[in-house]
């Protein structure tokens, strides 16, 4: 009769040796191996800096820290020199994820602008809005167009869209009204601005008066016949526009 063969040392084995031995085998599996692929997606890297640098070395940068480059718009911006970077989203010192798109705004410099699209706005609103890019209108079109409320801008030249130097001008085409129609208000306009409204709409500038004001020099305050009236080409429009005041005379 055959003796059983003892199983205790085996189990002991494993009990002892085996089983350790898996979970050390696991554990280290774990630590060199998942553990820094994980590390390595959640890994958060810095933002450099890119205000100021020329738009090449700027690209260049950020593809070498492991970014995409993202929307480069061209901005108007005086203290910086054309083609560097004006700002840059994320900002500088964000930390992101490696891959994260970075987005500039370049300067264009300080003498060169992009015409606004200001087609289908009222003459005034127009103007004001040039005058904000420092842009000055030279002539003003009347064209006569009865399907389009009058006094809206219908072009302008150059193009919206067209990039040019500040010193040069624009000119615009506006509908003319047919029959009566609507003054526009002239008031806080300067006096050429609100000349060449007057003479776009088919109108005569008639009198104009000055009176002492704390208003900038040159300003129209009052305007007859008031805005809204009804007027026809050919009729006079009469302005006071500000002038400086007196000195104080006294002591």
């Amino acid at each position: 009769m055959k003796k059983k063969k003892r199983r205790w040392p085996r189990i002991l084995f494993w009990v002892f040796i085996g089983v350790p031995g898996i979970i050390l085998m696991l554990f280290a599996l774990l630590n060199w191996v998942v553990m820094p692929i994980i590390a390595r997606h959640n890994k958060e890297v810095t933002i450099p800096n890119l205000v100021g640098l020329e738009k090449t070395e700027a690209v260049r940068t950020i593809l070498s820290a492991g970014f995409k480059l993202g929307d480069i718009r061209t901005v108007t911006d005086t203290s910086f020199l054309p083609n560097h970077v004006v700002s840059q989203y994320p900002g500088a010192g964000r930390m992101v994820k490696p891959g994260r798109a970075v987005h500039l705004d370049i300067s264009r410099g300080a003498n060169r602008v992009i015409i606004p699209d200001i087609v289908g706005m009222p003459l005034a609103m127009a103007i004001a809005r040039l005058e904000q890019d420092h842009l000055v209108v030279a002539e003003i079109e009347s064209l006569r167009t009865p399907n389009i409320p009058p006094g809206q801008v219908i072009a302008i030249h150059p193009n919206a869209g067209t990039e040019i130097a500040l010193d040069l001008p624009v000119s615009l085409a506006i509908s003319t009204p047919v029959g009566s129609f609507p003054i526009p208000n002239l008031l806080g306009m300067e006096l050429e601005t609100a000349s060449g409204i007057i003479a776009s709409q088919g109108l005569i500038l008639g009198t104009v008066k000055h009176a002492q004001s704390e208003e900038p020099v040159g300003i129209v305050m009052v305007q007859y016949p008031e805005e809204g009236m009804s007027v026809r080409e050919g009729d006079t429009v009469h302005l006071i526009v500000a002038s400086p005041p007196l000195p104080d005379s006294h002591p």
